[in-house]
């Protein structure tokens, strides 16, 4: 029996450019949400060579006990308020027991880059 999903990771490109974008946004409260989530976490990524598209970020369900996820949503252009906000409250809906806040917002449609690999988690002490 495949093991439940424990969380959304939300990887968010922290590149000089998309982060100086979401900053602008006043990053639309995505932390705030995603500490409130359930399971939810958080992690800046380094760039992800994908600037022409505005602030980008990888969404994906992780594993209990797990360094990866499965496969990456990838989203263009949450620079946008409005974007940052959708996601944020996409993220804090989202809940490992139900079916409440697994379908795509339709403001977030637009954003949809395509599906990518898992995202690689570091577990463990930093060094």
């Amino acid at each position: 029996m495949p093991e439940e999903p424990a969380g959304v990771v939300v990887a968010l490109c922290r590149g000089h450019r998309c982060a100086a974008l979401t900053r602008a946004s006043a990053d639309g409260g995505l932390a705030e949400c995603v500490a409130r989530s359930s399971g939810g976490v958080l992690v800046s990524a380094p760039c992800m060579q994908q600037c022409a598209r505005g602030a980008v970020a990888a969404v994906a369900l992780r594993r209990t006990d797990s360094d990866s996820t499965g496969p990456a949503l990838w989203l263009g252009g949450v620079d946008a308020a409005d974007h940052l906000a959708s996601l944020g409250r996409w993220i804090e809906e989202w809940t490992p027991t139900s079916d409440r806040g697994r379908v795509l917002p339709d403001e977030l449609r637009d954003t949809v880059l395509g599906v990518g690999p898992p995202v690689r988690l570091h577990i463990g002490a930093a060094t």
